[in-house]
């Protein structure tokens, strides 16, 4: 009886053990490539190793369980070519280079942001009516300004600092038109993510394996990823791997943020529900600023706090909505928004 009790209790949770771990997970990875970044390593070198190990740890399970799955056309092809590019390639890449200029608890806070991001390019793709005159409607819309509104605050206001810590920060200051460089790098990383898991509903319909295709659009991010690279770093040195933080984190990156948080997520979302699992990314910036602050002895900045609280108000009254207007349509009609559940896919690159 106990035993049952405890096994019903341990169902429960789970998911949420799993996407508290995740957004660990999320927050260690950020800040581990913020500190091989700093020391000059070359970033696109560093996401090339880190593509090859990604697209061979997909690969494997695709042949396990899809050897036998859909034939690839080449116009399906194209469009997962594409995909790599917006969707892995071009952000992933953005994503990287802005650590270079900016703090990780920024990139963690900007992030939060891809729902609202998402919701836009929706609305002006025209994929998402407004519907300004319902409740949900008015939500959305406040959430995604009010969200804007902190990106921007933490972009235009520099704010006091505060220092927490006595350790010596281990992180290089920066120019003010350096941090602007970073964070427009940042903003157009996220609305690449954003298009992204919109063009992802489509050709997942023309294409229903998604470890084929998710190893597929791995390998062409290692090639495209690999001809920038062989422009940008051109010397021998810049390829040559150190067994130190550097190789961590290239493994960390692809077994635990590429495949274990997938799976986690992709878990969660079949259990719990997408709306479940967007809520917890706000938890990956708690952890980015406290691993930002403790190891690399950061400062904490008013700007950032403000902006980074207008941002998770702004996603939780957006998700919130996003419940009130799913929960509408399925008493209506039954047909449930699928756009949500492309929410749950930032953390697959």
């Amino acid at each position: 009886m106990m035993a049952s009790s405890l096994g019903r209790s341990a169902t429960k949770v789970a998911p949420h053990v799993s996407m508290i771990f995740v957004q660990v997970i999320s927050a260690s990875y950020i800040v581990m490539s913020k500190v091989i970044l700093v020391q000059g390593i070359s970033s696109t070198v560093f996401l090339v190793y880190q593509f090859i190990l990604a697209t061979v740890c997909m690969a494997v399970p695709a042949f396990v369980f899809e050897r036998n799955g859909p034939p690839l056309s080449k116009s399906v092809l194209g469009w997962i070519f594409l995909l790599a590019l917006i969707g892995i390639t071009l952000t992933q890449n953005l994503l990287a280079a802005c650590l270079y200029y900016i703090s990780s608890t920024v990139e963690a806070a900007v992030l939060n942001m891809i729902p609202a991001f998402t919701y836009i390019i929706s609305i002006s793709s025209r994929e998402e009516k407004l519907e300004i005159n319902t409740l949900w409607g008015k939500g959305k819309l406040f959430g995604t300004l009010l969200s804007v509104s902190g990106a921007l605050s933490i972009m235009l206001w520099k704010g006091p600092a505060v220092h927490l810590t006595t350790t010596s920060s281990l992180l290089t200051t920066t120019s003010l038109g350096e941090s602007v460089l970073g964070l427009v790098m940042l903003v157009v990383g996220v609305l690449g993510l954003s298009t992204w898991i919109l063009l992802l509903r489509p050709v997942m319909k023309r294409y229903p394996a998604e470890l084929s295709m998710t190893a597929i659009m791995f390998f062409f991010a290692t090639l495209q990823t690999a001809a920038v690279a062989a422009i940008t770093s051109r010397k021998a040195s810049q390829w040559r791997l150190k067994w130190d933080l550097e190789l961590l984190n290239i493994f960390f990156g692809a077994i635990f943020n590429s495949g274990l948080s997938n799976l986690l997520i992709t878990w969660c979302a079949s259990r719990k529900g997408p709306i479940f699992v967007a809520s917890f990314p706000p938890l990956g910036l708690v952890f980015t600023t406290i691993l930002e602050i403790v190891c690399l002895g950061d400062t904490l900045r008013i700007s950032s706090v403000v902006g980074s609280i207008m941002i998770v108000v702004g996603l939780y009254i957006y998700l919130w909505s996003k419940v009130k207007e799913e929960a509408t349509y399925l008493m209506i009609d039954g047909d449930d928004d699928d756009i949500t559940t492309l929410l749950i896919s930032n953390h697959s690159s």
